[in-house]
């Protein structure tokens, strides 16, 4: 939360759903940022003395263990006030996702202990394996286990793309497709066709967040995108668009004369989207958010989050197989057909959120 604004649109896209769901009742979202797992526990509780061992020289992670370990059989989480448990987004599967700070204080000690007392559902889960190394079943058998739990104790998951649906049923799960829920955060609101409007870049060095051993070779995507911004700039009007103070740094080394879009919010995204036409981006959930406006992009990444930006029906690129000859063909033809391609992802905006309210509805047994 307040991170990744990324994460935030998946959030927040799930909460518009279950307020419909919900709306003739006062629904209460109580918020748990997973990568800071003690914040499902009050400020008061025990268990956050073990943030208090980051003062020891020595043994601090054991003491650490051992007290989550302790007070986490007092129980008296924020959830445990909950009716419900919403694990919401990101990717799931990955590589030692078992390591993950999460595992053991919420889905573990939590979710493990209170999962056939209340529903528990888990939408919008992805897969984020290396590009060139795409698993057909899970491998690691910690990992196993670990999705596995999460899976028996889900009375609902969904997931953003095929290869987290093939793994799942790897594990003898069947669980449905459904594009992410980050498509749905500007729905509701007043979307027109911009032809004037920019191309915005999104660029990350190595076009995404993990090189995983693929020797990736940051300076070929740095002179792609480039020769990309020096092309299009001739026949249209051009922008950088970022995520975070790293990107925002990066755009100076990139073409320090292009505008700089860096919002802060959600609201404040969609204000800059509505302003453009089309979009490169290296952020999976910048193509997906802005495709719930009616702006189609191209999504250039190093792994299998590409997939939840295919699912949505637009193009994507590992990026060692990219370059700007690529990427300027496939954007002037989009473009020229961008009347079509903004009523598509509009028409698709309303069938995913049928479909996640379809599909809560039966696994809540609600009419």
């Amino acid at each position: 939360m307040n991170t990744n604004i990324g994460d935030d649109f998946i959030r927040e896209g799930i909460c518009l759903i279950l307020r419909e769901i919900f709306k003739s009742r006062n629904v209460e979202f109580i918020p748990v940022n997973k990568h800071k797992p003690l914040s499902a526990y009050p400020d008061w509780h025990p268990i956050q003395l073990s943030k208090k061992t980051y003062l020891l020289l020595r043994g601090r992670y054991h003491l650490s263990r051992l007290i989550e370990n302790f007070a986490s059989n007092i129980k008296l989480s924020h959830l445990d006030t909950c009716d419900m448990i919403v694990q919401c987004g990101a990717p799931v599967f990955w590589p030692n996702c078992y390591q993950n700070e999460w595992a053991k204080p919420i889905w573990q000690d939590i979710v493990g202990r209170l999962y056939d007392k209340i529903p528990i559902l888990n939408l919008a889960a992805g897969s984020c394996y290396p590009w060139e190394k795409q698993p057909i079943k899970i491998d690691i058998p910690e990992d196993e286990k670990y999705i596995t739990s999460i899976l028996n104790y889900c009375r609902l998951t969904t997931v953003r793309d095929h290869l987290a649906q093939s793994l799942s049923k790897t594990l003898s799960k069947e669980v449905p497709l459904i594009p992410c829920s980050a498509l749905l955060v500007g729905r509701g609101r007043k979307t027109q066709i911009n032809q004037s409007g920019y191309i915005l870049i999104n660029y990350m060095t190595g076009g995404g967040h993990y090189t995983w051993n693929q020797e990736i070779d940051d300076r070929k995507w740095e002179y792609t995108v480039k020769t990309l911004i020096e092309r299009l700039s001739k026949r249209h009007k051009i922008a950088f668009l970022c995520h975070d103070e790293k990107e925002f740094s990066l755009t100076k080394k990139i073409n320090s004369e292009l505008p700089v879009f860096f919002p802060k919010s959600t609201q404040e995204y969609l204000d800059c989207a509505s302003e453009s036409m089309f979009a490169i981006c290296n952020r999976m959930h910048a193509s997906i958010a802005m495709a719930g406006i009616g702006v189609p992009s191209i999504a250039v990444c190093t792994d299998t989050r590409l997939l939840m930006v295919s699912q949505i029906g637009l193009p994507i690129h590992y990026v060692k197989d990219v370059n700007a000859d690529i990427l300027e063909e496939e954007t002037e033809k989009i473009i020229n057909s961008i009347r079509f391609e903004h009523d598509r992802l509009l028409f698709l905006q309303a069938q995913v959120w049928e479909n996640y309210i379809s599909i809560i509805k039966e696994a809540l047994n609600l009419k």
